[in-house]
């Protein structure tokens, strides 16, 4: 949790966003006035519009629905149906089986919530070039607001695959989609061009190092995203991202108070006392939390791990403490019952169609806090160091340099006081990846990328390859009469 960036007044100059979903709409009614805006001061705060965008859209917490797409789609999570709770029109049973639909409303919330954020920085990228800025203070803080953007085209990238690409806050004209390739392309373009512009530090900016590990995260992917494997650039901008290490604790990361942490290299502040704040941990555990952990907030049962999961640790690994397992008890260790008098008893075993209260073990590696509201405060991690050690890792594996890889991964698995064996390969990466990135938005993008994605899983059989992009929701095609739908749909 951190006020200072994000947490600054938003001065009513852009009106609310009409997103991409209709791309021929105005973007906003009126163009900025011309009384604000001009000195850096004022900029710094119309900049903090561009993260704050980041926080969500339309009341919808960042993971609420893009969550969902990336985590119950892999096989990490699952949100099964308990007696009639989580039902929903059998949504969450779709995603789990990739059986969805291009007219689902968590497709349709997820592109607006990406285009709404570039929106937002197109507006704010505008107004910057009116102001009264020299040239290369316009260029670096453009260059943060154009790295905001590529990420949230990298977002789009991975989920949409070929999507209009809508830089220009002047340009009106309705736009086809792009291929993937050339999305990538843009990324990487931007990314390239900004970087040396980038702030060195400033918790929850877009900084150098930020910029640096995105573009690492766009080549680890590059031969899913355009066909031609960048391993050797990934690595090379790996080598780049410095003034960051592994936080001693694991679980420090996700602290109430994680802004000391010297590995998350770019976070979504949140402050629950001021404005919307993040709410992982009560979507994921039961309604007795709320006295396990003596808070206010209104928990609502539903995330949690595919059976399988909490085997793949080892007993003394660290990151098994971000999940919880077992009889939820009260303070004074009495055993919390559900509704059916039942105690509560975290287990692996899940039923998609009909669970009980308590199957499935829970993530909690965001901390619990006494007094917690339903929003929280802990900042909501997005970049961490150990991804940038892990992505330089698998790409030397994949140029056949295991013998440099296995010291990288050697030190993340220390820091969980676990053991490496002397030869790591890609399926050992694959595995690790999701002991340590679990829940964290990793798992699909991970799965494509090892092959794996679309082969018969739990409660699902082998799907169609094409699964592995998302279709243009249904809305968007209505409102764009040049969009073309993805293969498959």
């Amino acid at each position: 949790m951190k006020k200072k960036l994000l947490y600054i007044p938003l001065i009513p100059l852009l009106l609310t966003v009409n997103s991409c979903t209709n791309l021929d709409e105005k973007l906003y009614n009126t163009i900025p006035t011309d009384e604000y805006g001009k000195t850096p001061q004022e900029i710094e705060t119309i900049v903090g519009r561009a993260y704050a965008s980041l926080r969500g859209y339309a009341g919808h917490f960042p993971l609420d629905y893009t969550y969902e797409l990336n985590e119950n789609a892999s096989d990490e999570a699952v949100i099964p149906t308990r007696g009639t709770d989580w039902y929903d029109g059998g949504v969450h049973q779709r995603v789990q089986r990739h059986n969805w639909k291009p007219d689902e409303n968590l497709i349709q919330v997820t592109w607006e919530m990406l285009y709404s954020g570039i929106t937002i920085v197109n507006s704010i990228i505008f107004q910057v070039d009116q102001s009264s800025l020299t040239a290369d203070q316009k260029a670096n803080v453009k260059a943060e607001l154009r790295g905001v953007r590529a990420y949230y085209y990298y977002r789009l990238c991975d989920m949409f695959g070929n999507v209009p690409l809508q830089i220009d806050y002047n340009d009106k004209e309705v736009k086809a989609k792009s291929t993937r390739a050339e999305v990538f392309n843009f990324i990487e373009s931007e990314l390239k061009d900004i970087v040396g512009k980038l702030p060195t530090s400033g918790y929850g900016k877009f900084t150098k190092a930020a910029g640096y590990s995105l573009l690492a995260r766009l080549y680890i992917n590059a031969e899913v995203f355009k066909g031609t494997p960048m391993w050797q650039e990934c690595i090379d901008a790996c080598d780049q991202v410095t003034g960051y290490s592994l936080q001693t604790n694991f679980l420090d990361n996700f602290l109430t108070e994680n802004q000391g942490s010297v590995e998350n290299i770019f976070v979504v502040p949140y402050d629950a006392t001021v404005t919307l704040g993040n709410f992982k941990q009560s979507l994921a555990l039961h309604y007795q939390s709320r006295v396990a952990f003596q808070t206010t907030a209104d928990f609502v049962n539903g995330y949690c791990c595919e059976p399988g999961v909490y085997g793949k640790f080892e007993e003394n690994d660290a990151r098994r403490k971000g999940l919880l397992q077992g009889p939820l008890l009260a303070p004074d260790g009495s055993q919390l019952l559900q509704s059916d008098g039942n105690p509560v008893n975290y287990t692996d075993a899940v039923s998609l169609e009909s669970a009980t209260q308590s199957d499935g073990i829970r993530d909690i590696k965001y901390q619990n806090s006494k007094g917690d509201k339903w929003e929280r405060s802990n900042d909501y991690v997005l970049i961490r160091y150990a991804e940038v050690m892990l992505m330089k890792a698998e790409a030397l594996i994949r140029l056949g340099r295991g013998g440099q890889a296995q010291p990288i991964v050697a030190a993340v698995r220390k820091r969980a006081n676990v053991e490496t064996p002397a030869n790591v390969d890609l399926d050992f990466m694959y595995d690790e990846l999701l002991r340590e990135f679990l829940f964290e938005e990793h798992r699909r993008t991970d799965q494509i990328r090892f092959g794996k994605f679309s082969v018969e899983g739990w409660e699902m059989n082998q799907t169609d390859k094409r699964r592995e992009i998302y279709p243009i929701p249904t809305s968007a095609m209505q409102t764009n009469n040049k969009l073309v739908q993805n293969p498959g749909y």
